[in-house]
């Protein structure tokens, strides 16, 4: 993503003890990859593998849907050619 692309604010109304578990997660997580990442960063990047998942979900349901009708096409041609 380029950075100088980000220009929606999403904001997000949290309990503090929730708000305690995403820290400690970040942190976490931070620790795992060797660096530090921001509550905006980790956040922003659940929501973008989220939309990247979720076209792919869409994707391939679009593609199932596109060979099911080719096969019956084909099935409809081979019944009236015989």
């Amino acid at each position: 993503m380029n950075k100088g692309n980000k220009d929606e604010k999403i904001q997000v109304l949290l309990s503090n003890e929730d708000h305690h578990k995403l820290k400690n997660i970040i942190l976490n997580y931070s620790m795992m990859n060797g660096k530090l990442m921001t509550s905006s960063a980790y956040v922003r990047e659940l929501i973008l593998n989220h939309i990247r998942e979720y076209e792919g979900e869409q994707n391939s349901f679009v593609n199932e849907r596109i060979k099911e009708i080719i096969q019956k096409t084909k099935f409809e041609k081979n019944i009236t050619h015989e």
